[in-house]
Formats: C-alpha cells, structure tokens, sequence
C-alpha cells in the first residue's frame, strides 16, 4: 500500500508540473523534455535505494513528490533566462551561458544551503526523520547536476532547438563585444552592497 501510494502521488505531481512546463514552453514536446532533468534525482537516488534494498517507509514516500517540485525551480530559472538569451539573438551555446552566469549561483548556493539544512536532521532518534533528511538532501544534490549538467546539454541540443524554434525569427545579432561581456546577478554573493548611507558617510 506504500509504494502504491508513492508511486500515485508521485506520478500526480509529474503530470501536473508536466502540463505547467508545456504552456510555459509553449510546447508539449518541449515541456516532456524539460522533465528528463527533473527525474533525475528521483531516478538515481530511489534505484540506489532499492538496490540497497532499504525499506519503504512513509518518509521515505513523502521525498519523491517533494524533491521534483524542488527540482523544477532551478529548471524554470535556466529555461527563462535561455529564452531570454535566444529572443535576445544569441545562439543556444551562448545562450546557455547566459542563464549559467545568471542562474548557477543562486542555484548552487540554495541547494547547498538547503541541503545542509536537511542534513541537520541526521542525528535524529526517530529512523523516518533521519531518513527524509538524508534522502531530500540526496535528491536535491542530484537535481542541481541535472540542472546544471544534463539540463544545459539538452538545450544545446535537441530541446533547445525546439524552443528556439518557438520564439520565431531572431533579431539583429548584438555587437561581439557586447555579447562576450560577462553577466553577473546583482545581488551576488561576491559583489558588495554599498548602501546609500555608505556612500554618504564616504
């Protein structure tokens, strides 16, 4: 009765971020594929525990539905700022760099962050909550190298073609300088902020 609840809410979660992914690209092709990454971790880390032959336990159910819709987050930054890079009228390799630069921070450092956090529930006397605290900080390790490995090929590629083939004619290409300038998000965690009072006192 446990896995058969796993695998209903989990297949219930992947259908509706599915159907969201489609009209967010546009295409039902496009959005089935922007669902490879996010299976990923589910994928890895749930074949390595039946491997193991671990056991099943709620817990261990409430992961799988939790960790893909933590997954389409850093999914739906990428795709954005590519999007953004291609109606711009770069290319899908420059492109991809783009939202990289933009998004891979970010991404990195939240899912280290909350990854840290979940492992805080290691140490607990209760085997579920140390379970889901490992297993969510396994899944959302392996979703950040779906999104940042996996995720950037497919729109090199096949996918990107497709989404590139959505947003219609290309403008005017930019100037080679301006394109090879770097992008840094603002905030970042390497630029200081300097407050206006600051610069007052200064």
């Amino acid at each position: 009765a446990v896995l058969e609840s796993l695998i209903f809410s989990f297949t219930l979660a992947f259908i509706t971020i599915a159907v969201v992914m489609m009209f967010v690209l546009w295409d039902p092709l496009a959005g089935g594929l922007s669902m490879i990454p996010n299976m990923l971790p589910v994928i890895s880390i749930f074949g390595l525990v039946s491997w193991f032959g671990m056991h099943i336990d709620v817990g261990t159910m409430v992961t799988a539905s939790v960790a893909l819709g933590i997954a389409v987050d850093g999914t739906l930054h990428l795709l954005t700022w590519f999007r953004d890079g291609l109606a711009a009228g770069q290319s899908r390799e420059k492109a991809v760099m783009i939202a990289l630069q933009h998004c891979g921070p970010a991404m990195w450092q939240t899912s280290a962050a909350v990854g840290i956090g979940l492992l805080m529930l290691l140490p607990a006397d209760l085997l579920l909550i140390s379970r889901f605290g490992w297993l969510m900080a396994a899944l959302i390790g392996a979703a950040l190298l779906g999104d940042l490995l996996l995720l950037p090929a497919m729109l090199v590629g096949p996918l990107g073609a497709i989404i590139e083939s959505r947003l219609g004619p290309k403008p005017p290409r930019k100037r080679q300088k301006e394109m090879d300038t770097p992008i840094i998000p603002t905030p970042h965690i390497a630029i200081p902020v300097v407050r206006e009072h600051d610069r007052q006192v200064g």
